[in-house]
């Protein structure tokens, strides 16, 4: 099935939508509608963030509302072919459920995965020595002030607690007992204050800081902590990454039918896999990336103002919401005769509009159409044979209109490009000679040089065989700095076209040649002083006299710089 989409692609019928991001990521932009709504809500947001305080954060919950009903209607017009994105039966106001359904989905989506991450989380910290070593670790940093301060008591507390348990032993004698036979008398009076004293300021220790376990209990990184993500096994963002892939399926279910509970069922996913092939995880990327940009500006202002916050985040939140639907209703309508929905504009029209691109410049697919229809008669007659294949019919339609004038440069353009869609070679490579004479009797010089190289990419050995396509060729290479090309073209020329008009402007041509490129100054010289003897009434004999007096002081200053 995919590789029979893939062809009919290719045919032309509609470009995938993975191949036209730029139409998507500029889409809100490129039409007026969806600019202003996007101009409103920044608008009404940056008033709530500075005008209602707390309540800004339900009037932010309407305004996500409203992005995201707007956003329904913008995929709802892409899947039935209207890239206009815009409607004039559509909206703001009214019953509307479904971005109420999807905004459930998401959170219950991440309501699972909170939950399931904690448990994943207790898991692993149970089992895994090195994940609390990480806690741990983090701990120690945030409290280290608090953890040396403590340290240092303790530290001071033994010291001073040995100090008071040694006094006893350490005490000098009274000097009024010294050789009385009463010195020791007073011995366990003291040593048992000692020990007394010892007691009490066992009572007095400083406290020891929490054990390793009560580190783990209270620091546990909670949702939204870096450290919370960080810490997850690699089977919960399986379990996720896989439990992600009904998102999409439940968007489009609720775009569609407005059904939550359906959205809900797996099988979406199935079936959607087997109608769109590859094309449905493409889609799940795009979702996933996007609503992760989304998360990511949003997390970066949170500490901000409201008044600075609130704009910024319903700015990315609106405009990504409308690139990301709008993704997916092309990619509904790219697949609707799979999917069996109903659109407004098929395949054939699509193409005839010129795309995607064309029907949002203008409006409207029929403006599209009507816009991209030739206006020149011929045009009109040949794009149906075209469009139907029929190449040979075109060819005569052309040849039919060059009946009158044969050397009609247009008209030889247009026969040359029907040849090469034909792909008859010997053809081509004939009638070449016809278009490259009626490019040189326009007098279009630059286009005799781009025909004359798309001939010899066919067959590198072309000669031109009109004499008065000769100079202009040559002239064309010349500006276009190949000399080699130009070299080859003046070859033999008044050998091959004796008499001819263009002989002096073609040896003038030779001459240059060969003093720019060639440095034979002497030689150039030579030839131009022919030319004026030859032909001194010839246009080109001003400038050969002019190019002749600069060169021949050239060759009279030669000798002295040598």
């Amino acid at each position: 099935m995919n590789d029979e989409l893939e062809v009919k692609y290719h045919q032309g019928n509609i470009t995938p939508f993975w191949k036209k991001l730029p139409f998507f990521f500029l889409f809100p932009f490129s039409r007026m509608s969806p600019l202003i709504f996007m101009v409103c809500i920044v608008a009404a947001s940056g008033l709530a963030g500075i005008a209602l305080g707390a309540f800004g954060l339900i009037f932010k919950g309407f305004l996500v509302y409203l992005g995201l009903r707007y956003a329904f209607n913008v995929l709802e017009l892409f899947a039935k072919g209207r890239f206009e994105g815009e409607s004039v039966d559509h909206t703001l106001w009214g019953p509307e459920k479904r971005p109420a359904k999807l905004g459930l989905v998401i959170t219950l989506f991440v309501v699972f995965g909170i939950n399931f991450g904690n448990v994943m989380l207790d898991s692993r910290l149970a089992k895994d020595s090195r994940a609390q070593d990480v806690i741990i670790e983090r701990y120690n940093k945030e409290h280290a002030a608090e953890i040396a301060q403590r340290e240092e008591a303790m530290a001071a507390y033994k010291k001073h607690l040995a100090d008071v348990q040694a006094a006893p032993t350490r005490a000098p004698k009274p000097a009024a007992y010294s050789g009385s036979g009463d010195e020791d008398s007073d011995a366990p009076e003291s040593a048992a204050a000692a020990i007394a004293e010892a007691e009490a300021m066992l009572e007095r220790a400083p406290e020891a800081g929490p054990s390793r376990s009560e580190i783990l209990q209270g620091n546990t990184p909670t949702p939204g902590d870096p450290l919370w993500t960080r810490l997850q096994p690699v089977s919960f963002w399986l379990v996720m990454l896989v439990l992600s892939l009904l998102l999409p399926a439940a968007a489009i279910i609720i775009a569609l039918e407005d059904k939550f509970f359906k959205a809900l069922n797996p099988l979406n996913v199935v079936y959607l896999v087997q109608t769109m092939g590859s094309a449905y995880f493409v889609l799940w990327g795009f979702f996933l990336a996007i609503a992760g940009t989304r998360q990511m500006v949003l997390s970066a202002g949170s500490g901000w103002p409201a008044a600075v916050s609130f704009p910024l985040e319903m700015a990315v939140a609106t405009y990504l919401g409308l690139v990301l639907f709008s993704i997916m209703g092309y990619a509904l309508y790219q697949f609707h005769q799979e999917l069996h929905l109903d659109v407004d504009v098929d395949f054939e029209d699509h193409r005839k509009a010129g795309g995607a691109e064309a029907i949002a410049k203008v409006g409207s697919a029929r403006a599209a159409v009507m816009q991209a229809e030739p206006k020149d008669p011929l045009e009109r007659k040949l794009q149906p044979l075209l469009a139907e294949g029929k190449i040979k019919e075109a060819i005569a339609e052309v040849k039919d209109f060059m009946r009158y004038d044969k050397l009609d440069p247009a008209l030889n353009k247009r026969l040359h490009g029907l040849y090469v869609q034909q792909g008859d070679m010997p053809v081509i490579l004939t009638h070449g000679q016809q278009w490259l004479t009626s490019l040189a009797r326009a007098g279009q010089a630059k286009d005799v040089l781009a025909a004359l190289r798309a001939l010899q990419a066919i067959d590198p050995t072309y000669v031109i065989e009109d004499g008065d396509v000769i100079l202009p060729a040559a002239t064309a290479a010349t500006q276009a700095h190949d000399a080699a090309l130009t070299a080859n073209l003046l070859r033999n020329f008044d050998k091959r076209f004796p008499k001819h008009k263009d002989t002096p402007a073609i040896y003038y041509l030779g001459a240059k040649l060969l003093s720019e490129q060639s440095r034979q100054h002497e030689k150039a010289a030579k030839i131009l002083r022919a030319v004026l003897a030859h032909f001194p009434d010839h246009p080109v004999a001003g400038e050969a006299k002019t190019y002749l007096t600069v060169l021949e002081s050239m060759l009279a200053k030669a000798p002295a710089a040598g």
